[in-house]
């Protein structure tokens, strides 16, 4: 008798959960702006425009309505993927239009010379053709006509591009296929990899060259640091590891302050301890800050178990 097939630990999930979170906090977000509307004559979040052109209030609500997809991922385990983020595309697209049939078909409206119900392509054309900014002494504006379709189609833009954002970044995130759910990601330490910043005249050529040689060194030594921290790591060298790391972080903060520093990251898996060790050159802050990926080693599950 031959032996069963052996089953696959990994079985495909449904997307149904995250798409019915999805479509729940969409039809909470769309209630909410509808209320708003009602209760606040003066004040439509849909409409607001930072600089006249950034659909704002559009792109936080796309953010609030799709809040349920990026949740059910998470917790549930299934990735986002390319599918998926197509099917929250269309899906906020349907919300959007959706949301403004229910509203016209609330209004009842009628022709008052036969009493013929008035069709929501109509409806639609008239209210975007009434588009108009609210002056700064409050008064409202002459409607915008033809030129209301700008905006309006900014705010569906803004909509369905802010209800991307949360899914997308999920879909970036590491996930752990074997056990279908996302991986976590702890920041170990900084390590330097430039000296601090000073002002060098350009016309003092010799000093350019010489801070210049402070930098690649400075850049060099960090790199060969981050080099034998990821061979403790793949040699499975716990100990030695985490004494080197307990080294690096008393000087962690020194290395935060420098333009350029080394980072880090241990991503791991929570039910089988399969991970990676991660290095990243920082530079910049805040909005400038950018990251490059500069090394990746594979990680033994008792060497990231015994780690975290």
């Amino acid at each position: 008798m031959l032996p069963p097939a052996p089953t696959s630990v990994r079985e495909e999930r449904s997307y149904l959960p995250v798409i019915i979170s999805g479509l729940i906090t969409t039809a909470l977000a769309l209630i909410g702006v509808h209320v708003l509307d009602v209760t606040a004559a003066d004040f439509h979040i849909m409409g607001l425009h930072a600089d006249y052109v950034i659909p704002a209030g559009a792109i936080i609500v796309g953010v609030v309505a799709s809040s349920g997809y990026g949740l059910a991922s998470w917790f549930s385990g299934v990735k986002i993927t390319k599918a998926l983020l197509w099917a929250v595309l269309v899906l906020q697209l349907a919300g959007y239009f959706g949301a403004q049939y229910i509203e016209f078909k609330s209004l009842h409206l009628h022709y008052r010379k036969d009493g013929s119900p008035v069709g929501f392509f109509t409806y639609y054309d008239l209210v975007t053709r009434a588009f108009a900014w609210r002056q700064e002494n409050g008064k409202v504006g002459e409607p915008l006509g033809t030129l209301g379709y700008l905006f309006r189609g900014l705010e569906v833009i803004g909509f369905v591009a802010g209800g991307l954002i949360v899914p997308a970044v999920l879909r970036k995130a590491p996930y752990c296929a074997d056990c279908q759910r996302y991986m976590k990601t702890k920041q170990l330490t900084l390590i330097p990899g430039s000296v601090p910043a000073k002002k060098v005249k350009k016309s003092d050529a010799a000093g350019q060259a010489a801070y210049a040689a402070e930098q690649q060194k400075a850049f060099d030594q960090g790199k060969q640091t981050v080099g034998a921290v990821q061979q403790l790591a793949v040699a499975n060298s716990s100990a030695d590891f985490k004494t080197k790391v307990e080294e690096l972080r008393l000087a962690s903060k020194q290395a935060a302050k420098l333009p350029g520093r080394f980072a880090l990251h241990l991503v791991y898996c929570k039910s089988c301890y399969g991970g990676s060790l991660v290095a990243k050159l920082l530079t910049g802050r805040g909005k400038h800050l950018k990251q490059v990926e500069v090394g990746r080693s594979n990680l033994h599950s008792e060497f990231v178990r015994s780690i975290v």
